[in-house]
């Protein structure tokens, strides 16, 4: 028998995150399929050298400075894969409650759930996942640092999405001065997987309609805590065309989490409210009190949810990744980059 993936509603207290809808939580046993590596995942080199993995092909390496100050970005030249099947027009027309609404959210839940369950091309693994409707921010509201591994310990929540828009701009590599990050290089920006359709192609002129009535279908986001990004597993489409349109896109974020058993400390108590003190004083801006709203929550709520993206050894190490990445920049044109951060990624 195939062990079966249990789903029930989301009872967290608090993500840190603006959910305008109820969410599942997704319990993915350790045996059967579940216990394999997912045909969409992560692989890891030491050094902070990270690739996502796509049906056997890389689809993006990243690698991470050792002191989490800068980060160098490289895609590959796969094609993304469809990790879940396209929406059908009855499908779409089968959720008749009010966008938006509570009903609307659980239908669009549960769909994305049993989906992401029944997928050809899995992205579950073993273990536990929330999959909750979150809403994009402001890029200026954003966090200007990641957090680095060190810091976070068990997982933290993860970081609001935003600066939808960069999904457009469709980079083949980049580098990220977390010091002193431009916006759409910030904690929880969004990341396109695959080159946005034409304005004319036709998915992308029947979703524009769609989201000119209100009806449009949720974009399902994976949050990788490790890159602390959002990437896009389900509608680029969708997505483009909420874009051309103007108008904001629903959004559907799933991330893996682990739950810490963690018994109360009055001098983590104390240390997380000597902190708070501390950061408001030079000036309580609405972002410092959003950041230390999320850690006061995080340092007072027993046995709490953070999210920790599950990443599989490179067979071979890190020669296997500068073979890797050096066979990629042989494979064609790449933009030049400052202070040669595309040797430094090998």
């Amino acid at each position: 028998m195939n062990p079966g993936v249990s789903i029930v509603a989301d009872d967290t207290r608090s993500w840190g995150l603006e959910t305008p809808g109820p969410g599942l939580l997704l319990h993915v046993p350790a045996a059967g399929r579940w216990a394999r590596r997912p045909a969409m995942h992560l692989d890891a080199a030491p050094g902070y050298r990270i690739r996502l993995r796509g049906v056997g092909q890389t689809l993006l390496w990243a690698r991470i400075d050792s002191y989490w100050d800068r980060a160098v970005f490289l895609r590959g030249t796969a094609l993304f894969p469809q990790v879940l099947p396209p929406l059908s027009a009855p499908e779409v027309r089968a959720v008749e409650a009010a966008s938006g609404t509570e009903a609307w959210w659980e239908a669009w839940d549960w769909r994305m759930a049993r989906a992401l369950v029944e997928a050809p091309l899995p992205v579950l693994h073993s273990g536990s996942w929330c999959l909750r409707p979150v809403r994009a921010i402001a890029a200026e509201k954003a966090e200007r640092h990641p957090v680095s591994p060190m810091e976070w310990g068990f997982g933290q929540p993860p970081m609001p999405p935003h600066s939808l828009s960069a999904v457009t701009r469709f980079l083949t590599a980049w580098q990220e001065d977390w010091w002193n990050a431009r916006t759409e290089h910030t904690p929880g920006v969004v990341l396109g997987l695959r080159v946005p359709s034409s304005p004319e192609d036709g998915r992308v002129k029947s979703w524009r309609k769609r989201a000119r009535d209100g009806t449009l279908p949720p974009v399902l986001l994976l949050y990788v805590d490790i890159l602390a990004k959002w990437l896009v597993l389900d509608g680029h489409d969708r997505l483009h065309a909420a874009l051309l349109e103007g108008v904001e896109p629903p959004l559907l974020g799933l991330w893996p989490f682990v739950t810490a058993p963690r018994p109360a400390s009055a001098v983590r108590e104390e240390g997380a409210l000597f902190s708070a003190e501390f950061q408001l004083r030079s000036g309580a801006t609405p972002e410092t009190v959003d950041r230390v709203n999320r850690m006061l929550v995080l340092n007072f709520t027993p046995n709490p949810r953070g999210t920790v993206s599950r990443a599989w050894p490179i067979p071979g190490g890190r020669e296997t990744w500068r073979e890797d990445v050096s066979a990629r920049r042989r494979r064609g044109w790449l933009p030049p980059l400052e202070d040669n951060a595309l040797d430094w990624l090998t």
